[in-house]
């Protein structure tokens, strides 16, 4: 009778374990943040760049550019000449 509490127990314990693992993902976002890119020049409307490099939840770099005046977010196309020369440029920086 012990031997099938005690397994009853692990069953138990292992359910409560995985379920609390998925809650924990919940929130994660398991998808590329950029659907479309922008590939015009458009350097001096630029404040801010983030560089997200390719990982487990997207195959592809994204490059995120915050707007000056309007605060708007988009994608730029990594594969721009323009984008290019950017992270060319730091790169050969010191």
């Amino acid at each position: 009778m012990n031997c099938k509490i005690f397994v009853v127990s692990i069953v138990v314990f292992v359910a409560c374990l995985a379920i609390g693992e998925g809650k924990s993902l919940e929130g994660v976002d398991h998808k590329c943040r950029c659907i479309t890119t922008e590939s015009r020049r458009m350097g001096k409307l630029i404040e801010k760049i983030e560089l997200f490099p390719p990982n487990s939840h997207c195959k592809n770099i994204e490059i995120i550019a915050t707007l000056k005046e309007t605060n708007q977010v988009i994608c730029l196309d990594p594969a721009a000449p323009w984008i290019k020369k950017i992270f060319i440029k730091d790169k050969k920086s010191p």
